[in-house]
């Protein structure tokens, strides 16, 4: 140790620091830079592995801290100044003064302890993009006022709500339209026989194209492209819950999908939780931020941090030290689409209204293994209309199985991860997330579409000699199509038309990479002291093109499988159609001003960011089946393909900078 005497006074600090501890059954947000250290820890071997299921209690999380001074790992000066920081910020305040701020009322009944604390935190962040396209520079802000409600009720049960209100503005460009595929039913003129001929491409003409589509919208779904182009690509993740009102028009009218325009929005998340048998034993009911089976934070293809908090029961039951069960049963939230989507449902169902098509329940299952050397975990995930279907409420249902007792309704998937790792050196990891489960068993899985999975590959370790600093590298393949459903209207309990597909609030469960694309992101980080930490990420990202003229189908979550000809559709990563080719390199940093009365965070990001686009000839584009769902016959994995810079598929170079802060926060 090369400061025994701090070390020492740190155990001392400790050993009332974690005694005065409240709420300890209360999550700890995903996003803090606590859980980054405990991943490190985890790989320097001196901190237990958890769970795959986030978030952790307080008590989790102290409990990490702990094991860590016991190790007998000699952290250095800066390494046990940086813990101590978060031992501060864990513990009650109880030296603040009641105020407009700050209120603590509590007890003092060590058996059967009551408390409510009360915090008032003000956050703000603007972020700008600047590039060499005119069209796409753009500016997002958010002015974030919040108040957080928490306490015990006895020493099992602990209670946490978080609410806000949020002014903002975010800029999109318009990039053209998408078509996302076929209803499966419908009213038409036209016969079975007639429609069958269209559906396999005998009807060709451009001009009887077209007039089908205007004629027979239910048959034709559209959505409109729009890219947030003030933030670096795919890291957004929006603060406001379901939706915004536009300053211009606060009324019941003005309920609006996205903040095109100055708005008012916010949400709140809140949650009861009970712990038993020194949190062997966890059930949580709320509506907070998580994510599941991630091998590094933010990696998960299952439940990403991105994905947006939605109401959930959740049980996790650590059996023995290597094998833990964890179970949720949640509702999904629905998105309001309108801006992107305001002439795509059918018209005759009466309504146009996305809550009528988004009625959907979410439930996971998983199980773990964690050896010395080894973690596994697997497990399974259904989407389903919601409808009292016991069967994906009870934790121990296989769904594969049960789902085929009962009708295939709905929107099922396999996963699991593998992660080898040795303690001081790091670990390596691999992950699957199987969509289209009896496809995967009978097709290529290369070049089939039916084929629908995303996986990934990564590798992680500590940086010796460094105070708290990891490097990441991890390569993510999401195929077309995954994440997303056919549509259907025969669920049980509904007679209309469903969407199905893996979303929460119009924001994917699963990878926050949308369908057809892959991404390489190499990420270091790495602490200078208490107060100050940095990072360098680089992003190269391919997705195929959900717009345009060379448009790739399955290429974005509303895509739909038509049941026409779907078993012959063929896939040919980047050689198949338009795809967005993305370089993005970022530097960030964080400056934490701790003080027991008025805590402050100052974040800053910047990132250069190249864009442009492949495509094939017109000649090997050729879809015989309109826009979506059709076999791109002349393209194959031979066909070449070469930068666009049109003025449908432009290049473009920008820089993005991002500012923010907080106080109070918690």
């Amino acid at each position: 140790m090369k400061n025994k005497s701090f070390f020492a006074l740190a155990l001392v600090f400790l050993s009332f620091a974690f005694y005065g501890f409240s709420q300890k059954n209360v999550s700890v947000s995903i996003y803090d830079d606590i859980y980054e250290l405990i991943d490190q820890a985890q790989m320097k071997g001196i901190c237990s592995i958890i769970n795959s299921a986030k978030p952790y209690t307080r008590s989790q999380i102290s409990k990490a801290i702990n094991e860590i001074y016991d190790s007998g790992y000699e952290l250095s000066e800066k390494e046990a100044k940086i813990l101590a920081y978060y031992v501060e910020k864990l513990r009650a305040n109880d030296e603040m003064k009641n105020n407009v701020f700050h209120a603590r009322v509590k007890n003092d009944n060590p058996d059967l302890p009551l408390s409510f604390n009360y915090n008032f935190g003000f956050e703000m962040e603007g972020s700008l993009g600047i590039y060499n396209k005119s069209s796409y520079k753009s500016y997002l802000f958010e002015l974030v006022p919040n108040f957080t409600f928490e306490g015990d009720l006895t020493k099992y049960f602990s209670y946490n709500v978080f609410a806000f209100l949020d002014a903002t503005k975010a800029d999109m460009v318009d990039m053209g339209d998408y078509f996302i595929g076929y209803n499966w039913f419908g009213s038409s003129k036209y016969t079975a026989d007639e429609l069958s001929k269209y559906f396999n491409g005998e009807l060709t003409d451009a001009s009887l194209i077209a007039k089908y589509d205007r004629l027979h919208g239910e048959y034709a779904r559209r959505i409109q492209k729009k890219l947030l182009t003030s933030y670096l690509p795919y890291r957004y993740n929006k603060r406001w819950d379901g939706q915004v009102y536009f300053i211009s028009n606060l009324s019941a009218s003005g309920l609006e999908g996205w903040p095109m325009e100055l708005s008012v929005g916010g949400g709140i998340k809140g949650e009861i939780n009970f712990s038993a048998l020194d949190d062997r034993f966890l059930l949580k009911f709320g509506r907070v931020d998580r994510e599941w089976a991630g091998m590094d934070n933010g990696s998960s293809l299952v439940l990403n941090a991105q994905a947006d908090p939605f109401f959930g029961l959740e049980t996790d039951i650590k059996l023995f030290k290597w094998l833990r069960y964890s179970f949720m049963v949640g509702i999904l939230e629905y998105a309001n689409q309108d801006w992107t989507a305001r002439n795509s449902w059918p018209q005759d169902v009466g309504t146009t209204d996305d809550s009528y098509f988004f009625q959907n329940a979410f439930s996971i299952n998983m199980i773990e293994l964690d050896f010395k050397y080894l973690h596994l975990d697997f497990g399974s995930t259904v989407v389903w209309p919601k409808r009292f279907e016991l069967g994906y409420m009870f934790p121990l249902t296989n769904y594969v199985v049960y789902q085929n007792s009962i009708g295939d309704n709905d929107n099922l998937a396999l996963f699991g991860d593998i992660k080898l790792h040795k303690a001081g050196l790091g670990q390596v990891w691999a992950s699957v997330y199987l969509d289209e489960v009896t496809a995967m068993l009978k097709r290529n899985i290369i070049e089939s579409t039916r084929a629908m999975y995303s996986y990934q590959a990564g590798i992680k370790f500590p940086i010796p000699k460094m105070s708290w600093a990891s490097f990441a590298l991890r390569y993510t393949k999401v195929e077309p199509y995954c994440y997303t459903h056919h549509s259907i209207n025969y669920a049980p309990w509904y007679i209309h038309y469903i969407y199905e597909n893996y979303t929460n609030a119009g924001s994917c469960i699963g990878y926050y990479m949308p369908p057809n694309s892959d991404e390489l992101l190499a990420d270091f980080r790495f602490n200078v002291d208490p107060s100050l930490s940095f990072s360098i990420s680089y992003q190269f990202s391919r997705h195929g093109a959900d717009f345009g003229s060379q448009q790739v189908p399955g290429s974005n979550l509303y895509s739909e499988m038509s049941n026409v000809n779907r078993d012959e559709l063929k896939k040919y990563f980047l050689h198949d159609g338009a795809y967005n080719w993305i370089h993005a390199l970022s530097f960030g940093g964080k400056l934490k001003i701790y003080d027991r009365h008025c805590p402050v965070e100052i974040m800053g990001n910047i990132g250069l960011v190249l864009s442009y686009y492949t495509v094939i000839d017109d000649d090997n584009y050729n879809r015989d089946v309109y826009g979506n769902n059709g076999n791109c016959k002349n393209a194959g994995w031979g066909t070449s393909y070469h930068i666009a810079n049109s003025e449908e598929y432009p290049t473009t170079i920008g820089a993005v900078v991002t500012l923010g802060c907080r106080f109070f926060f918690k």
